[in-house]
């Protein structure tokens, strides 16, 4: 077939209530990359009765257009009508290249689709990329039984098409969209449609399992001994929130059936998480784990495969293992007195706040310049940056902006981002994610007092109809279910009413939060003293306020403080430690020039 545009279309498939199966999402993400590089638009295409939805979620990440058809005739999927359709709509637009999930129907469709067309098409693809020279897709997908990788062309046909593993790519973060809707109009007679759907039927048997859209994947294999040794596996699933997944021995011995089976014969996920407990990691289920985010390994044979493909790896009987996880996520362990984050670092808790350049600033490139040469300093001495979101309601740049576009070294458990709820969701996950790239993993969340400058996450925006406005506690709750790999810490504010601020304590504790940075401290505190009383093993970090003029914390202590009160911020810190000894601190505008070398000196690392 002649190409008449250099478009990349996507085939989106569609749930029953109309919403956009995962798959044709996920596909977006790589195919705004490819059509950039074929120098076409990313078509997506989606077939259905009212498919209102999937084109919400199709124009929110990132399609050109989106081309609809709608009709009775589409409402289940049948091999003839979305045939006939679907090539209906090629030989019209002649799009360069089509991209379709390796689904069930997708894999029925798109040989279908290729044979009318005369064209070829490569089958369950793990990868892909574009050949700028000639504008040819490289698909590359597992041969020879998984054992290794192959990578086909299409050098002398168009359009190029593939089907694509579920789970292998992940949805982008959603934008706004500006995609144009194009209404196309396809009758398929009756007679053309050959079968008829009498009823759908999700799952046989007792259990519907959605490992291509879970976040987090407990996984067993061989090494669980047994199919009773196998519920280890069930409860840290359970502790985690998690899906349960097995490998392939495990469906063949029957333990399992074989919608849990992960691998080049199941299924191919993309989780945030994938824990596998007892699986040697063969090559075949190493292709189906791909995708994942986050690997843990736990195995007793330190030569184990999946050492491999893991990010972290745990050298153990999963026996003893899994129950102390469990124990641990379940809060019986006997906790740390430090985040996990910084239980072994060296100083162990002293965080240096760290203000951003404002908006408005009259010398960027100067700021952005001492910003860095601070932060590069601060870090290099041993110390946490504790940096700011929009500090005093002045709207500022965010802190893993300009660590993404300075291109600065940010050493593992030496970044703390403060996070607040003046943010837009797009924004607030373009955050999250820039974090999670520079291997930032600790966020102070907090609900910031803002400005009517500055847009108020909405609870819209979180899918929260349960509350007015989106505080703290809300946000904490989002970041941990969707960011399970940060550690969240929250304020305390000691001068708030005690009946009114540990309540909220205990809301941000149970909604994610596993430390504590304070308000401001002078001295001894009784609000203090309780928290540490009520709240033994919690880390605590108290901020100490290191700039003379004190009288700025005014509206913090609720009192009028005349400019000149004598406050000695060396004294205070010296008071606070001494009373409070197994608190950090958090330095709050520290003078850089004057007192930061004299406490690089006392508490850095070469101190």
């Amino acid at each position: 077939m002649e190409v008449k545009t250099k478009d990349l279309w996507v085939f989106v498939e569609t749930n029953p209530d109309g919403s956009a199966k995962n798959v044709g999402i996920e596909l977006l993400t790589p195919g705004r990359l490819m059509a950039d590089k074929q120098g076409g638009d990313l078509v997506a295409v989606v077939l259905g009765k009212d498919v209102s939805a999937a084109v919400k979620e199709i124009n929110e990440h990132g399609a050109d257009q989106i081309i609809v058809v709608e009709g009775p005739e589409f409402e289940e999927y049948t091999t003839d009508a979305y045939t006939i359709a679907l090539v209906e709509l090629i030989e019209k637009y002649a799009p360069t290249s089509v991209l379709i999930g390796a689904t069930p129907n997708g894999r029925d469709l798109g040989p279908r689709i290729s044979c009318r067309l005369k064209t070829g098409l490569t089958a369950d693809c793990t990868e892909l990329d574009v050949d700028e020279e000639t504008g040819n897709v490289l698909w590359t997908r597992p041969a020879i039984g998984g054992n290794l990788m192959a990578q086909i062309q299409c050098p002398e046909h168009r359009p190029q098409m593939g089907t694509v593993r579920p789970g292998v790519f992940h949805k982008s973060a959603p934008v706004e969209g500006h995609a144009t809707i194009t209404s196309e109009t396809v009758h398929v007679s009756p007679e053309d449609i050959r079968t008829k759907v009498i009823e759908v039927i999700d799952q046989i048997g007792d259990e519907t399992v959605d490992l291509e859209g879970a976040e987090i994947i407990v996984a067993g294999g061989r090494g669980v001994g047994s199919p009773e040794g196998f519920q280890i596996i069930r409860d840290l699933a359970d502790a985690l929130g998690a899906t349960v997944g097995c490998t392939r021995s495990l469906v063949d011995a029957g333990w399992l059936p074989h919608a849990h089976q992960i691998g080049q014969t199941g299924k191919t996920v993309g989780p945030r998480l994938y824990i596998a407990c007892g699986i040697s990691g063969a090559i075949q289920h190493a292709a189906g784990i791909a995708g994942a985010e986050t690997v843990v390994a736990i195995n007793n044979d330190p030569n184990a495969p999946i050492f491999g493909v893991a990010d972290y790896g745990i050298v153990g009987d999963l026996f003893e293992v899994i129950p102390e996880l469990i124990r641990q996520l379940k809060g019986e362990a006997k906790k740390t007195k430090l985040p996990p984050a910084w239980a072994d670092h060296t100083p162990t808790a002293y965080h240096i706040e760290m203000i951003p350049p404002k908006h408005t600033t009259a010398d960027l490139q100067k700021d952005l310049d001492l910003f860095c040469e601070k932060f590069t300093r601060f870090t290099g001495d041993g110390f946490i940056t504790s940096i700011t979101d929009n500090a005093m309601s002045k709207l500022c740049f965010h802190g893993s902006e300009i660590i993404r576009e300075c291109g600065l070294d940010a050493p593992e458990d030496q970044v703390l981002l403060h996070l607040n709820t003046f943010h837009r969701k797009e924004e607030l996950d373009r955050i999250l994610e820039d974090a999670k790239s520079a291997g930032i993993r600790n966020f102070l969340v907090i609900s910031g007092d803002g400005s009517d400058k500055m847009h108020k996450l909405q609870p819209e925006e979180l899918g929260r109809t349960d509350v007015p406005v989106i505080t703290s506690v809300e946000l904490l709750e989002y970041i941990h279910e969707k960011y399970p790999e940060f550690i969240l810490g929250a304020a305390f504010n000691p001068y708030e009413m005690p009946e009114l601020e540990f309540p909220k304590l205990e809301r941000k504790l149970a909604a994610g939060a596993s430390y504590i940075i304070t308000q401001p401290i002078i001295g001894q505190d009784a609000q203090m003293d309780r928290l540490l009383n009520e709240h033994p093993d919690l880390p605590v970090i108290v901020e100490i306020w290191m700039s003379k003029k004190l009288y700025l914390l005014a509206d913090v202590f609720e009192r009028d403080i005349p400019e000149d009160y004598p406050y000695d911020p060396m004294e205070t810190l010296a008071l606070v430690q001494k009373t409070y000894p197994t608190c950090g601190i958090n330095f709050s505008l520290l003078p850089y020039k004057t007192q930061y070398p004299h406490i690089a000196e006392t508490y850095g690392t070469h101190s």
